[in-house]
């Protein structure tokens, strides 16, 4: 059945009064929906009302002009027409990838509330004209000007000129550049209330980051993410994590970062002989179920999980997360690694939730990192401490009254005395299994091993009578020990498995440092 002419004029003006009858706040909301492109090409032709809405300088208070892809429209004449409509009352404005320095002029001459000014991907943008429009930004609060051209130059400009600024971001292309400090110094020395920093791909030193540290005291969020001219170990580690609450590390992954982030992490068939390095090929295994991406975590160990398999997917970084994941973490380092250890240990310990049951951080233990594990659970099971020297008898006798549930301990290779021992005997009942020496006060354990002590007869004696459960005990490299007579009956008797002081030693995992060992039991024999 065909419409009559009247009926349709009906329809038509039915469609019109809706559009024209809409509340003024509900259009202000769809143009914010359309953002400021849409609503300055086509929403103005709806009808004359909406065409007099745009115009309305609060509906321009914040500008978001970014040019995401190659658009035949005049981005610059149009960002002007909508600098007019603000009358004065800008706040916020973005001209990622278009910005000039006449257009930033002109956005300055137009305001002088500005507060929040994105310039990301502006080549055109001079050190010389953000300087000169410096001056006109006092009450500005956020700045981002990634991937340009603008030097220290123009930070020390903003940094004089801006005393409210709280937010940088200053990011690089280049990710493995010569050192230098420059733009890492003139931030601690212009910005001192700044809270928020990203400088993602920087060239900064340890030296500038602790100058930054230095000079911007409320400093909360910290974006290290491609800098790998900084060295997070030891103190200035320490003091990053103290002061930063949300650090972002140099091999953080870069999945949330906006722009391209092209990652080199060397060679694979050198640095990852376990094949699983390449993130082209990890990708294809996204859509791994849960239980078989924790297993290739497992096998890839903790510092791959950490640094490399959060690259593959989104999906692959939470569950990297998961806590469960962390209740064993085992972070030996046997090499020279380029990884900051301590800085990711910790991280690893955050993602455990307080489920850690089992850790090694053998060769770069520390007083403070021990104390950051013990105060994260109370459920420790298994302590692997073999080749920490910076763990101190103090800091060492400090967390042992927090291991209630200890089994298992290595402290193999270190400093510590019979004062931890002691320590750790009155405050782990539980205690089963120890690697280094022993006293009067571990009575249940079953697994001791003593490799290389100083130990005699008598302290071997006092083991046995203080030990009636131990059924395995390794007394290789013990040379103050003489198993003769009725003593090496008892160990006989008494002990299951037990290693004498002149057994071989090439399955001992440190074996390379007791090389001297068949040289020394040679001369023994020929004598």
């Amino acid at each position: 059945m065909e419409s009559s002419p009247s009926s349709s004029k009906a329809v038509a003006d039915t469609g019109e009064r809706n559009w024209v009858d809409l509340p003024r706040d509900v259009v202000c909301t769809i143009f914010q929906k359309l953002g400021a492109i849409e609503t300055l090409t086509r929403a103005q032709r709806v009808c004359s009302v909406w065409r007099s809405i745009s115009k309305d300088p609060l509906l321009w208070r914040s500008v978001d002009m970014r040019n995401s892809g190659n658009m035949d429209l005049q981005l610059g004449v149009l960002c002007r027409r909508a600098i007019d409509y603000s009358s004065g009352h800008l706040l916020h404005v973005n001209i990622e990838h278009f910005g000039t320095d006449d257009l930033l002029h002109y956005i300055t001459d137009s305001t002088s509330h500005l507060r929040c000014l994105r310039l990301a991907c502006c080549y055109q943008i001079s050190d010389e004209g953000l300087r000169e429009v410096a001056k006109k930004l006092p009450q500005l609060v956020e700045l981002d000007i990634s991937i340009s051209n603008l030097t220290k130059d123009s930070l020390e400009a903003i940094g004089r000129c801006c005393p409210q600024l709280k937010s940088l971001k200053f990011n690089m292309e280049d990710y493995r550049q010569i050192e230098s400090d420059e733009e890492a110094f003139a931030i601690a020395e212009t910005m001192p209330k700044l809270c928020h920093l990203q400088l993602f791909g920087n060239k900064l030193t340890n030296d500038g980051l602790l100058a930054i540290l230095d000079g911007c005291p409320h400093l909360e969020s910290l974006d290290l993410r491609q800098c790998f001219n900084v060295n997070l170990g030891g103190s200035l580690g320490r003091r990053c994590a103290e002061q930063i609450k949300n650090l972002r590390l140099p091999y953080d992954p870069t999945d949330d970062y906006p722009f391209q982030a092209e990652i080199d992490y060397g060679s694979p068939d050198e640095d990852y002989p376990s094949g699983i390095s390449d993130i082209d090929f990890l990708t294809k295994l996204a859509d791994l179920p849960q239980d078989m991406v924790c297993t290739i975590f497992q096998k890839l160990g903790a510092v791959e999980t950490l640094t490399r398999a959060p690259h593959v997917c989104s999906l692959w970084s939470a569950i990297s997360k998961d806590s469960l994941v962390w209740r064993s973490i085992d972070m030996r380092n046997s090499e020279d690694m380029d990884f900051q250890l301590g800085i990711l240990c910790r991280r690893a310990v955050d993602c455990s939730s307080g489920h850690l049951l089992h850790i090694n951080i053998e060769h770069f233990g520390t007083d403070d990192l021990l104390h950051y594990i013990t105060d994260s659970t109370s459920h420790l099971r298994c302590l692997r401490l073999a080749y920490c020297y910076q763990i101190s008898d103090e800091g060492f006798c400090e967390v042992a009254k927090k291991l209630p549930q200890l089994e298992e301990l290595d402290i193999s290779i270190s400093n510590l005395t019979k004062d931890a021992l002691k320590a750790i005997g009155r405050c782990c009942p539980h205690l089963k299994s120890l690697k280094f020496n022993i006293e009067e006060t571990m009575p249940k354990l079953c697994h001791l091993q003593l490799f290389g002590n100083k130990l005699t007869n008598d302290g071997l004696l006092a083991i046995l009578d203080g030990c009636p459960h131990l059924e395995s005990l390794d007394l290789r490299q013990c040379f103050n020990v003489n198993l003769g007579g009725s003593l090496g009956r008892r160990c006989a008797e008494q002990i299951n498995d037990l290693w004498l002081p002149y057994d071989p030693a090439d399955n001992y995992p440190f074996y390379e440092y007791y090389s001297y060992s068949s040289l020394y039991i040679n001369l023994y024999d020929v004598d």
